[in-house]
């Protein structure tokens, strides 16, 4: 029989940061074994670092001896803190698997997809609802864009009350538009094995029910064998897609269909290739996408995006003064292919820092730049948010693409 080898589960999001001025993890679970996220510090950071599934239990023993400088530590207290460990959801094992798989078909039976982030990160109620969303539209702040024929969309998908003016400047582009269907990325912070995320399930808001084009959800879905999740628990809690359908449904109503694509990491091929249709399985997809937005003209592409994320809350080792210049410079170059409609010189910007500032938008972003080439692009705004307790910051922009 095999020895065990432990692993850490590679479905959490172990974020690099710092408590006290020393390296620690930042722990959290949208699938939500781990009800609430917790700090990593101290020795145990050490241990966590040997949990790499390629180690066994006495492996682990002598790796931790050396470690300390050959203070003994006996294979009892390695399996207890593996124990503990697996107590608590960090592991991939037996106890984890069943639990995740009673989750993954609870949620796959369910007919809609509920508002997570009603009553957290927006109000419940249907009518204070509409008088938050007002106070975005009633902003005296008019895009010069406004009236153009916008074909896509850029906006930001940060907290709301922190985004409010770019979230603002990015929905009154489009407020005299009247889409048929929406075709909507979003950032996937929980993908992590693979590239995109469908779901077919309708998305419920307090303002009442959206339906998915489920069709093509299906010939998407069936287009991105191999890079397309086999489940869609990803959808769950993801507010990158949410929060864009608060301002559409507000706009419009419910009177349009949408197709909810959440994108995953594109970062372990940003060196690999020249531009993301390169990608392994990718070329079928964007067919797929293209054909769909060519088969109904007024198809609105919507980006649920933020860009960059600098400071010790995202693993950088200097705060976000520092960085926060260059990040913008980076940003803007972004933007600026973007606007371009130009994939390639927007890959070569990422691929030339290799995503050092963490935009978490990149693979929605090239997505969009795949299927909606050679589109003139407006930048009608760009900020900043600074988390002064930890020292880091965060980017968004609202951006309109013109046919």
């Amino acid at each position: 029989m095999k020895e065990w080898m432990p692993k850490l589960r590679k479905d959490i999001d172990i974020i690099p940061t710092f408590y006290d001025g020393k390296r620690a993890l930042l722990v959290k679970d949208s699938l939500g074994l781990i009800k609430e996220p917790f700090l990593i510090h101290g020795e145990i950071l050490s241990f966590l670092g040997l949990i790499d599934g390629r180690r066994t239990i006495r492996d682990i023993q002598l790796d931790l001896i050396r470690l300390k400088k050959g203070a003994f530590v006996s294979s009892q207290e390695v399996e207890k803190i593996l124990a503990e460990l697996d107590s608590i959801f960090m592991l991939e094992s037996e106890t984890y698997l069943r639990e995740k798989e009673k989750i993954l078909v609870s949620y796959s039976l369910l007919p809609k997809r509920a508002a997570f982030h009603a009553g957290r990160s927006y109000p419940q109620e249907p009518g204070e609802l509409r008088i938050f969303l007002d106070s975005f539209f009633a902003q005296d702040n008019e895009t010069p864009f406004q009236g153009k024929e916008t074909t896509a969309l850029i906006a930001p998908h940060i907290d709301l009350n922190i985004g409010r003016k770019v979230y603002a400047r990015a929905y009154k582009a489009i407020k005299e538009a009247r889409p048929r269907r929406v075709l909507l990325l979003g950032t996937g912070h929980s993908l992590y094995d693979s590239l995109f995320s469908l779901t077919e399930k309708d998305f419920e808001t307090p303002l009442g029910m959206l339906r998915t084009d489920k069709e093509w959800v299906r010939m998407l879905r069936l287009a991105g064998k191999g890079i397309v999740a086999s489940d869609d628990i990803a959808h769950r809690s993801e507010h990158s897609l949410e929060f864009q359908l608060l301002f559409l449904q507000y706009l419009f109503g419910s009177d349009f269909s949408f197709i909810p694509i959440l994108c995953g990491p594109f970062q372990p091929y940003l060196q690999n290739v020249s531009r993301p249709r390169d990608i392994p399985g990718l070329e079928r997809f964007l067919g797929a996408l293209e054909s769909c937005m060519k088969e109904q003209d007024s198809t609105l592409v919507i980006a649920g995006v933020d860009l960059s994320h600098v400071g010790p809350k995202f693993g950088h080792s200097q705060e976000a003064s520092f960085l926060k210049m260059e990040a913008k410079t980076h940003d803007m170059a972004l933007l600026g292919a973007v606007c371009k409609g130009d994939v390639e010189e927007f890959w070569k910007k990422a691929k030339k820092v290799n995503n050092k500032y963490n935009v978490c938008g990149l693979s929605c972003l090239a997505t969009l730049l795949e299927i909606h080439p050679q589109r003139k692009g407006y930048l009608l705004d760009y900020e900043f948010w600074e988390e002064e307790a930890t020292q880091s910051a965060v980017s968004f922009a609202a951006v309109a693409l013109e046919k």
